[in-house]
Parts: C-alpha cells; structure tokens; sequence
C-alpha cells in the first residue's frame, strides 16, 4: 500500500466540556451565581435562586437579561408589615425571569418602602401588563411608565388594597369585577368538607350529598 508517511504524533483536540474535574461535584448548567456577579447584584438568602436589585437599577437589569434570553414569567409582592423579622423595607417585588433554553431561573427582589414607586418592566418584557396590575391592585405598589395602571381583580370603588397586612379582614361577601360574588362562609364549608359549598362535594374526595358517586378522575378509594 502507497501513500503519505504517516505523522510521527497524532494529536487529537476535544470540545470543551461542564464536566467538572475528578473529586469534584458536576457543575450544575441551570446555576446562575455567575450571572448574579456578572450584573453586579447581590445573591439573596432564599430557597430559590434570588437577586437583591436596587429599585433604580430593575430596569436595567432586565434589559441585560432579556439580551440574554430570559423571559418574565411572573411578578409577585409580599408584605412584610407583620414578619417576625426585619426587613430591608416594608415590601418586596419578585420577579421570576427564566430562560426557555438552558433552563435557568433568577428571582429578582426589590425592597421598596411605603409608597415607594418602582419602574415598570413593560418597556422591557410586554407580559408585565397584567402582572404589575395585579400587585398594583392588591398591594398597591405603583408602577412609572406602566401603560394601563389600573385594577385588574377588584371593583374600582373598593377602597384598600387586600393584601396588605393591614388591611381589615371580615367576612363579607367579595366582589369581582365580572359581577360573581364569593361568600367566604360557604367557601370555606366547600374546602373542609363540610358540606357541598361551590365545588359540588363535600371536600375534595368525599361523596356528593345523597348521591353514590365519587369523582371519576379518582381512583377506588382516592389516590395511592
């Protein structure tokens, strides 16, 4: 057989790979403590991965991870009037970003003080739009640059906002905007079980009042 001399040394290249060296833990791709120091925010103690953002900075920050690919998958806000410890401030907004290809998941906490306004993600994500409004509805967080700031779940005349730790509760029937009514008595009465309330059951897999059926999505005897 004729042909090219063959090298005196085969040099063979692989592709970089996550896997992390003998003795150590794999790195985990959906770990986002790098991106956290990258934008120069401060990892948050919480269950779920979480971003301590100034309230000056939120958008900037999103609009870093949108050019990164993450998406807005949901905004919250919590009330820590009556929290047994301190808090950098009164309320907190959480937004959950999340990249649909990697898989990676952030939280970002703003702390805000009462009043406080904080700027609206909407020029940034379009799905703050109902978002916002409802942490606008029930806790009364005000959203600049927000394009329909208005109530999304309670009458327009309801004074408050629900959530708030100091808002009064009672036990009055409440009112949503397309007219229903939920009476807090007989809701509750439906969840224990004791009686039909508005699910139709006595409790979740209890059987109907007078009539011997059971949900056909159950199995004999409710789920194993």
């Amino acid at each position: 057989m004729t042909g090219e001399p063959l090298p005196d040394r085969i040099v063979v290249t692989t592709p970089p790979s996550d896997t992390a060296p003998a003795g150590t833990a794999p790195r985990d791709p959906r770990d986002v403590t790098a991106l956290i120091a990258e934008l120069g925010l401060e990892e948050d103690d919480a269950a779920e991965p979480t971003a301590v953002v100034p309230a000056g900075r939120l958008r900037e920050v999103g609009r870093a991870l949108r050019e990164r690919g993450f998406m807005l998958m949901d905004t919250v806000g919590v009330d820590y009037l009556a929290y047994p410890e301190r808090r950098p401030a009164r309320f907190a907004v959480l937004h959950n970003v999340y990249h649909p290809h990697d898989h990676r998941r952030l939280f970002l906490r703003v702390w805000l003080d009462d009043s406080q306004p904080l700027d609206s993600l909407y020029p940034v994500w379009k799905a703050a739009n109902y978002l916002e409004r409802e942490v606008y509805d029930l806790l009364g967080v005000v959203f600049t640059d927000h394009p329909d700031l208005r109530k999304i779940l309670t009458p327009d005349d309801l004074e408050g906002h629900p959530l708030r730790k100091d808002f009064p509760l009672g036990e009055t029937p409440t009112l949503f905007r397309d007219g229903r009514f939920l009476d807090p008595p007989t809701f509750r009465a439906g969840l224990t079980g004791q009686s039909r309330g508005l699910t139709g059951w006595r409790g979740e897999l209890r059987r109907g009042q007078g009539e011997d059926r059971v949900p056909p999505v159950m199995p004999e005897g409710g789920p194993k």
